[in-house]
Formats: C-alpha cells, structure tokens, sequence
C-alpha cells in the first residue's frame, strides 16, 4: 500500500517539479545529469515525507524554552536536536545526513528562497520541530537582503544556535553577493554561525554534477560529512 502511495505522489510531484521557473534550479545542468537529479530529488522528496510524517506521529513537540536544568548548567541534560531548512541542495544530501545525524528533522524543497525559509521556519516552529540547532541551506536560489535573512533568524529565536551554510556554484553569479549578506548576519548575531561551503567545494570538484552546484552522491556524503564536523 505505502508503495502505491509513494508512486501516486511521485507523478504529482514530478508534474509540480517540471512547471517550477526560476532561481538556480536543476535545468541548468546538462541533460544527461537532468535525469539523475529529478529522479534523485523526487525520491529524496517522498522520503522526507514520510520520515518527517513518522517523527511527527511519534516525537513530542520541542520546547522553545530551556529545562530548569540546562540553566543550572548541567549540559548533560540538553539533548542535541538538529534541524534543517534547505533547498535542493540539502534535499540532495538529504538521506546521507539523517544516516549520520540522528534526531534530525529536516524540511528541503526544490527552487525554495530565503524569504520563504520564514514561513517554514513559523510552520515548524508552531509544529514543535525546531531543534536546539538549526541549519540554514539557503541562498542558492538567488540573493536577498538583511532585512530578509534577520527576519527569518528571529523567526527562530535567540536561544537556537543557528548554522548558516554559504552558497558556492560554478556559474552562480549571486554567489559573492548572497555569502556576504550571510557574512554580515552572522557578525550581528551572537547565535548565528557560517558553515564555509565554498571554501569547502573548491577543494572537490569530484563531488558535483556537471553543472558545479548540485552534488552527486560521492558529494552528498563528503557535504553531509562537512556540515555535521562544523555543528560539532
């Protein structure tokens, strides 16, 4: 039955997936790594669906607010739980990191953008899935400014530590631009840190499909490997 249903939504998302327009999406890459990555995006999709699906069903909501105890300072009572809002990029690495990070809750969309990262960020904050930690993976898509990226950190709030991952792209011409700002917010936030992306990508050309954005599976792992390294 679930395999009925994950073919039902993989036709819909697929005609959803192919009207999508603008931002650095896939269709930039050469048609014999199009494929790889629709079908690639598609499961990866269906698969946060229903891990998400699960861990809503049988997870409690996290609090905003810290135990009385972390307050004393007893660390052993905080428990890390990580959360991601990310675009294709994440959605990519997606399965490679909840494998080596456990209590994850991830939300990654194709073409998403940093203003639409603050309505995720408010449905997962009502929902309770906001981690202690959350990771951003947006910026890919294209620019936005201060105004833009502060609204959605204070969305998630002071007591959250915040990973910013800067965006690197062979032919993103925003890039420049787009880490700068994230450069900025993290200089004006004590909470808010920079995950080095681009420094990182330029080591391993490897690790991309041709169209130097989007990762390939030898990719996905060595991205998933870096950012869990960096909120260590």
């Amino acid at each position: 039955m679930k395999i009925i249903k994950l073919k039902k939504y993989g036709k819909i998302f697929l005609v959803l997936f192919c009207t999508i327009i603008g931002g650095y999406g896939i269709f930039t890459a050469p048609e014999s790594d199009k494929k790889t990555l629709e079908q690639e995006l598609i499961q990866n999709q269906q698969i946060l669906q229903q891990v998400n699906s699960v861990a809503q069903a049988k997870t409690k909501p996290i609090e905003d607010t810290e135990p009385q105890s972390i307050k004393k300072g007893s660390q052993k009572a905080k428990k890390k739980t990580v959360s991601v809002i990310g675009d294709s990029i994440f959605l990519g690495a997606a399965p490679s990191f909840q494998k080596i990070q456990k209590n994850t809750f991830i939300d990654a969309k194709i073409s998403r953008q940093v203003y639409q990262g603050i309505d995720v960020a408010k449905k997962m904050k009502k929902k309770g899935k906001l981690g202690n930690i959350v990771i951003i993976s947006l910026g890919t898509n294209g620019k936005f400014n201060e105004s833009t990226g502060q609204k959605l950190i204070n969305c998630l709030g002071k007591k959250r530590t915040v990973y910013w991952i800067n965006v690197y792209g062979k032919n993103i011409s925003w890039q420049k631009e787009v880490n700068s700002t994230i450069q900025k917010l993290a200089a004006k936030n004590s909470n808010v840190h920079v995950i080095p992306w681009t420094k990182e990508a330029k080591k391993h050309p490897g690790w991309f499909y041709q169209d130097g954005t989007h990762l390939n599976p030898k990719g996905q792992d060595g991205f998933s490997r870096f950012v869990k390294k960096q909120i260590q």
